[in-house]
């Protein structure tokens, strides 16, 4: 659950230390000016001292924590020599003297930065001193750490460390307004004293180095900052050569998170262990103090990436909300078990559900996570995950089950293995099985925020070769209905197996480029109502694309012949059908732009006018059964197919050309598509006459009647970005034989960059079976994500159908983020099992059935810490247009 609870108390604060070089450490007093001269005659007016470090391995104080938290910051260079005795007192900088150090913390004390004026129920865990001692810290960085912790969703903050090798290369630069050298062993340096190197910057009131010993002692208002820490202290003690350190009152932000803390005591027992006394911490930016939580005493292994902690207690708005005597707990990426965030809810079918995950680490190649829920209208389910990882393959395993549903007194189960394994780099299977008990388990036990939108669960296997040109794919796939209101025959055929092999080639000439493809196919359809048989494909294609910067034109040849055999034969059908048809197509297109200014804007103005000839003679299909195949939706995309049907039972009669104009505005700064306007139709030289009907019978039939009207409904298409924020996308269709509106959709869509969102859209499409306007299927759809006040957003949905004046499907609730914490709490109404279309007109008339379900679900989290309740991201991503997940 606390995977992350400490894992930034303390990052590294470890230095590498030398007095100089002999050279420039050798100084004698000149007789003359009293001046003291070092080395090659140097002058000591500045105590400015510049040291390279050396080729001698530095001895550090490694991190406390994990390696990515923070690597070892190095001050100064390590002790390769000691001289003959000589005592260096330098005077006080002059006025002229270079300053190479940084800016300095500031030493005078502005206004103080209070903390955060919310309500808490008891003291602020941070003094207003404190918080100001965090405003110098977060001052040091580049970029506020929590600068971007509300910026737009999914825009990830990028948090690059110094390049470490810089820091052995750079020079130091010691500045204070005293110090001495003892026997070149020891150094006292007092007074303001600054050290810089590359990223790295400290200050402290004194700091000492005794070269013997290699301690290190900075003393009095300690400040160290780099790019991925910084800290305050009232005194630090380092023991280099031990790994031993001792650091006292310590404040810290480590920007990465971001996180910032406290520590009465820090103590590095050796490189690996640490313990730390009366700990706190948040991600609260500084003046922020909603939640913080503390510890009496923490220790840290490094070499086990064990840590432990005792008397922990959380705090949320300055009321305690979890304690616990002692935990344990990961202190870097190695996984370790322990109980997850608990999850909580309620439905109508299940009553109040609760869940406490807990995570079992078997192995470094495979884990497990139980998840036992409860419900208290049904009982207990057990629930499990287990995931494997080898060299070649990876894969989950999960089940539930349900020893005995109060309300059905049965036992209830799913189960499912998803796998994957890569034999070569071009070889790869994979295995996807789903089971479930009984039809009604995802509605029933589902949590309301997972209730499936599909009426079958499929489980394949198939293996795929995949090189360039060359694709083969060998399929077995079978299905099993969910939906109470689907009969048996209304399940899907089953392949068993489907083996498709594609095969694409350019062949280049002098003379014309020429591309060369074929497409093969062999599936068994399987199925216990309805008739079974083998369906061999075989699909030659040759295409010549011709092509200039402002035109092309691609003529297309290709041959489809279809073989069945099947063996449960009806009186009508017989046991072996096969099928030839030639098809011939050509698509052409051309390209205008011009440069447009219209109320003193500039646009890039774009006209592009496109022909598509397509050609297939009529051959009778009635003998064919439906395995596979329906009728695509018509739109602007899809009057340049070449088969207006799907799958490979049916294929088009066409002799019709298609004719569109495309035209768009663009900003030629920001690329942006302001207007864009599509408009075509497509015109028939005959009538339509294949079908989806034939001898064989089959409910699609009612929805594929012959066609014979001598164009298309003209289609209109019209996407605007009105701005960065404000988006349009319409659709009408009107069909000249009728003068009536056929289709329309519309779409309207705001997106702002504080994560304001209004969405609004509307369908409308014509039932060509019932002319009377009384089914026509009219559907509205609307949902929002707004700012009310301090950061309090309201999300919700509404999806309305006004041909059952129902509700179908309906959310509404709180969401309030903030740097550090966020909250949701919603309600849903969902509308599942939905009474389907069987072919009858007659049905259409009846009213919408189906079951409502209802749920309440909440989630809490603590930014940099844990959260529990349901994840909301992913269901309001899918939901809400233009939502993002959090990337804080």
């Amino acid at each position: 659950m606390l995977r992350r609870l400490f894992i930034i108390f303390l990052p590294s604060l470890s230095t590498s230390v030398s007095l100089a070089n002999p050279p420039v450490w050798s100084c004698q007093q000149n007789n003359k000016t009293n001046d003291w001269v070092c080395g090659e005659g140097e002058s000591m007016h500045s105590t400015a001292l510049l040291m390279q470090p050396t080729a001698t391995t530095p001895s550090t104080i490694s991190a406390p924590l994990a390696q990515e938290i923070s690597p070892n910051p190095k001050l100064l260079p390590t002790v390769t020599d000691t001289h003959a005795n000589n005592t260096v007192a330098a005077s006080p900088a002059e006025p002229n003297a270079v300053d190479l150090s940084p800016p300095a913390f500031p030493d005078t004390d502005p206004e103080l930065n209070t903390p955060d004026t919310d309500w808490h129920v008891f003291a602020p865990s941070f003094s207003a001193p404190q918080e100001h001692i965090f405003t110098l810290l977060n001052a040091q960085f580049a970029h506020d750490p929590w600068g971007s912790c509300l910026s737009s969703k999914g825009t990830q903050r990028s948090w690059s460390p110094h390049n470490k090798e810089l820091r052995n290369k750079a020079s130091l630069d010691v500045k204070s307004n005293y110090s001495e050298i003892f026997d070149n062993e020891i150094g006292v340096y007092s007074g303001q004293v600054e050290m810089h190197r590359a990223d790295q910057h400290a200050k402290a009131n004194h700091a000492n180095y005794d070269s013997i010993s290699q301690t290190l002692n900075l003393q009095g208002n300690v400040y160290y900052s780099e790019d991925e820490l910084a800290l305050h202290s009232d005194s630090a003690q380092l023991k280099l050569t031990s790994d031993q350190a001792k650091i006292r009152e310590t404040l810290f932000i480590y920007p990465a998170a971001p996180l910032r803390g406290r520590a009465k005591a820090i103590f590095r027992d050796n490189k690996y262990l640490s313990h730390y006394q009366d700990v706190s911490y948040t991600s609260c930016k500084p003046g922020n103090q909603d939640w913080v939580l503390h510890a009496g005493e923490l220790k840290l292994n490094k070499q086990t990436g064990k840590g432990s902690a005792k008397n922990t207690w959380l705090e949320f708005k300055g009321v305690p909300v979890f304690y616990s005597p002692y935990m344990a707990f990961p202190v870097d990426n190695r996984r370790l078990s322990g109980f997850l965030s608990p999850s909580f809810g309620n439905t109508s079918n299940g009553g109040f559900t609760t869940s406490t995950p807990y995570y079992w680490n078997l192995a470094p190649n495979y884990d497990a996570v139980l998840n036992p829920r409860y419900f208290t209208k049904r009982g207990i389910l057990l629930a499990g995950d287990l995931r494997y990882l080898t060299q070649q393959s990876h894969g989950l395993a999960s089940i539930e089950y349900m020893p005995d549903d109060e309300l059905k007194h049965t036992d209830r189960y799913l189960a499912s293995l998803n796998h994957s394994t890569q034999f070569s780099p071009y070889i790869q299977a994979n295995l996807d099985v789903n089971q479930v008990s009984d039809k009604g388990y995802f509605t029933e036990l589902g949590n309301a925020l997972s209730y499936p939108n599909f009426s079958f669960l499929k489980s394949q296997a198939d293996v795929n070769y995949l090189k360039e040109g060359v694709e083969l794919t060998a399929r077995v796939e079978s299905y099993q209905t969910i939906d109470p209101t689907l009969s048996s025959a209304q399940i899907p055929y089953r392949r068993l197996p489907q083996i498709n092999l594609t095969v694409n080639r350019s062949l280049t000439n002098q003379m014309l480029p020429i591309d060369a493809a074929l497409q093969t196919e062999s599936v068994y359809f399987q199925h216990d109502d309805l008739v079974n048989g083998q369906r061999f494909t075989i699909k030659p294609s040759l295409s010549v694309p011709l092509q200039t910067s402002s035109a092309y034109l691609t003529p297309k040849v290709s041959v489809n012949y279809t073989q069945y055999l099947l063996n449960s034969p009806t009186s009508e059908l017989a046991a072996d059908v096969s099928r030839v048809l030639p098809s011939v197509s050509a698509d052409a297109g051309t390209f205008f732009e011009r440069d447009l200014s219209l109320s003193n804007k500039r646009f890039l103005h774009t006209i592009e006018p496109r022909l598509f000839y397509l050609y297939i003679p009529k051959v009778d299909q009635s003998q064919i059964p439906i395995f596979d195949t329906s009728v695509y939706d018509f739109w602007y995309s899809s009057m340049f197919r070449e088969n207006r049907f799907s799958g490979s039972d049916r294929i088009q009669d066409a002799n019709q050309i298609t004719t569109a104009l495309s035209s768009s505005l663009i900003d030629p700064v920001t690329g942006l598509e302001r207007l864009k306007l599509s408009v075509g139709e497509i015109f028939y030289f005959r009538n339509r006459d294949v079908t989806l009907c034939g001898d064989y019978p089959s409910s699609l039939c009612a929805i594929s009647p012959k066609e014979t009207a001598t164009s298309s409904p003209l289609v209109t298409e019209l996407s605007s970005q009105l701005t960065d924020k404000v988006s349009i996308d319409t659709g009408v269709q009107w069909d000249p034989h009728s003068n009536a509106i056929v289709r329309g959709k519309l779409g309207m869509h705001y997106v702002d960059q504080a994560g304001k969102i209004i969405n609004m859209g509307y369908l409308y499409r014509q039932a060509p079976l019932i002319p009377d306007q009384t089914n026509d299927i009219t559907q509205s759809d609307f949902s929002v994500r707004w700012l009310i006040y301090d950061n309090w957003y309201a999300v919700g949905r509404w999806q309305y159908s006004w041909l059952y004046n129902k509700t179908q499907d309906g959310f509404l609730g709180l969401e309030k983020e903030n740097c550090c914490w966020r909250f949701r709490v919603i309600g849903r109404r969902y509308l599942s099992s939905i009474n389907q279309f069987t072919g009858d007109p007659a049905l259409l008339t009846n009213p919408l059935e189906g079951n409502l379900l209802t749920g309440i679900f909440f989630q809490i989290e603590l930014k940099g810490l844990t959260g529990i309740g349901e994840k909301l991201d992913a269901f309001f991503e899918k939901s809400i247009y233009g939502y993002r997940k959090p990337t804080t």
